[in-house]
């Protein structure tokens, strides 16, 4: 096709198979690309570029590609730098261009915006933003004339801090704090007098109070990136009443943007208001703009931050005009099994009508469920005479000692307190020894495990010990070859070997106590159920190869 024989990548034709090509090619105003797992989405986004400015369709500069998260943008930006049609670099293509960078994030663009508009926004650093609440929560419960122990306050802390975290998603711009407080206000009278009810009201009150004083705490130029995205939509709707420093800069800016052709959005299953708003208001100043998002609903695990499913579900009613929705199936990461295997999960638990991935490779692959209670271990073998077993209790026993800060504590804790979780480490030591020259991933559903004091980091930590101690690997291989990490973080990596620790039901299928506690955000039994789904989707989805499910319970949960 035109694609392999003019267009290159690092020297290598550009290669596209058929659905990606459609994606690349539809010419409607409205797309969206249901891309599996693995199914090449940022190659569709390269592909996409080139073929609009190599086909005369749009300059670089009248391109916006958004993207969630940095080391995206920056893998994009870079991929495009290394284009070639015809043996001349995409930058220089029609030979107008300089090198553009037309990646980048939501937040980057809305901050360039603001700053073109005369604005100097400082945006307020992790640590900042905790301390903001952690002081306003204090304030609060002093008026409230309320005296919490140290783990609930913890607690009440945390719940104000997702409050504020999806409130600035879903309750932005000028009118966003007035609908917030009707909204908590009905959600407070339809259920008063109802005592199933009378924590939830306090928490909602208590929150509405504590993202009040966050508001007041943020100081212009001090912002939040909720705040900033907000900002930056008004400057775009109403960009002739904005406070401009340098007019020429922010009429560029404007400008720039009235120019575009083609948004493109990545990750599109993370949606939320704000970043529709943003769209939105964009396209308010180039509104023949094409729109082309690439995502995955059965990839979207990021709810509790704000993201909201809905734009991908419904994606035609927030953009119907000339909308159409292109699959892309084909995994190219997984082995067949494995894509089977998860493939059956969602049809079974999440959609059976659903469109299901199709595995490019023809190798079988490994899916291996392991139960680790049944991993021949000597609980009582600390004087290792026996298997040997005495080692896993002791480093582990170690290891939590060396990490507890209450000294009385860590001198309590014996080897013996560590025998389950022991078991676990050694059936994990087993496999990642099998497999110690492959790219190793660890994924749990939590930071912590089932066991006392025994955190997902202090198991990753012994694993690391005992693999150097016993000579399997070197300190250095292990760092390089076996990541740890929980399931939500794995989003978007992949790896030969995935072993998904402690899969019992009790684990992964049990319900936060506060899944459902913010229903003004959306809060509900099945919200949780549908997000549970997806994130197992997503860790099922990692392997390449060989997949290890441990689990004690007699029929896995996957």
């Amino acid at each position: 096709m035109w694609f392999e024989r003019h267009v290159s990548l690092g020297g290598k034709p550009y290669t596209l198979d058929l659905d990606q090509a459609r994606a690349v090619l539809d010419s409607h105003k409205n797309t969206l690309v249901t891309a599996r797992a693995g199914s090449g989405k940022t190659r569709v986004i390269v592909a996409k570029v080139a073929y609009l400015v190599a086909s005369g369709q749009a300059y670089l500069s009248e391109i916006a590609a958004f993207m969630f998260n940095r080391t995206a943008a920056a893998e994009v930006n870079e991929r495009i730098g290394m284009v070639e049609i015809d043996g001349v670099p995409l930058k220089n293509w029609g030979g107008k261009e300089r090198e553009i960078r037309i990646a980048s994030t939501f937040h980057k663009f809305a901050l360039d915006l603001v700053k073109a508009a005369g604005d100097r926004p400082e945006i307020i650093s992790e640590l900042e933003h905790d301390s903001i609440i952690r002081r306003a929560l204090t304030k609060v419960l002093t008026e409230q004339k309320r005296r919490l122990s140290r783990d609930k306050q913890e607690e009440t802390l945390r719940l104000a801090s997702s409050f504020i975290a999806r409130a600035g998603q879903q309750y932005s711009g000028d009118h966003g704090l007035s609908e917030l407080f009707q909204a908590v206000q009905e959600y407070c009278t339809e259920h008063s007098g109802d005592p199933d009810y009378a924590d939830k009201i306090l928490i909602h009150e208590t929150s509405l109070a504590v993202y009040q004083e966050y508001l007041l705490a943020l100081n212009y130029p001090k912002i939040d990136f909720n705040l900033l995205m907000s900002r930056a939509a008004r400057v775009l709707r109403d960009g002739a009443k904005a406070s401009c420093l340098n007019a020429a800069r922010f009429q560029h800016k404007m400008q720039q943007i009235s120019c575009y052709k083609y948004l493109l959005v990545d990750e599109y299953q993370d949606f939320s208001y704000l970043f529709f708003d943003l769209i939105r208001s964009i396209r308010q100043n180039c509104p023949a703009a094409h729109l082309f998002a690439v995502g995955d609903d059965w990839q979207a695990i990021n709810r509790f931050a704000g993201s909201d499913v809905d734009y991908f579900l419904n994606f035609a009613e927030y953009f119907p005009e000339d909308v159409v929705d292109i699959p892309l199936m084909t995994n190219y990461r997984s082995d067949c099994r494995i894509v089977e295997n998860a493939n059956r999960y969602m049809l079974k638990n999440y959609n059976p009508n659903a469109d299901k991935a199709v595995p490019f490779s023809r190798k079988r692959g490994k899916i291996k469920r392991q139960n680790p209670v049944k991993t021949k271990f000597d609980s009582q073998d600390l004087l290792e005479d026996g298997l040997g077993d005495g080692r896993y209790q002791n480093i582990l026993a170690d290891i939590v000692r060396s990490v507890v800060k209450d000294a009385i504590n860590a001198r309590g804790l014996k080897p013996k307190d560590f025998q389950e979780a022991a078991r676990l480490l050694k059936t994990t030591y087993k496999i990642v020894k099998k497999h110690h020259k492959e790219q190793i991933l660890l994924l749990h559903r939590h930071n912590f495990t089932s066991f006392a004091n025994v955190s997902l980091e202090n198991l990753y930590l012994a694993l690391r010990r005992i693999m150097v101690e016993e000579g399997v690997m070197s300190e250095m291989d292990f760092d390089s070859r076996v990541r740890c990490m929980t399931m939500h973080k794995s989003k978007g990596l992949e790896s030969d070997v995935v072993i998904l620790l402690e899969m019992d039901r009790s684990q992964v299928r049990s319900e936060h106590p506060h899944a459902t506690i913010f229903e003004i955000f959306g809060d509900t039994r099945a919200a949780e159920t549908a997000d549970q789904h997806r994130l197992l989707y997503v860790a099922l989805t990692r392997a390449k190869h060989k997949l290890y499910i441990l689990s004690s319970d007699k029929k896995p949960v996957a």
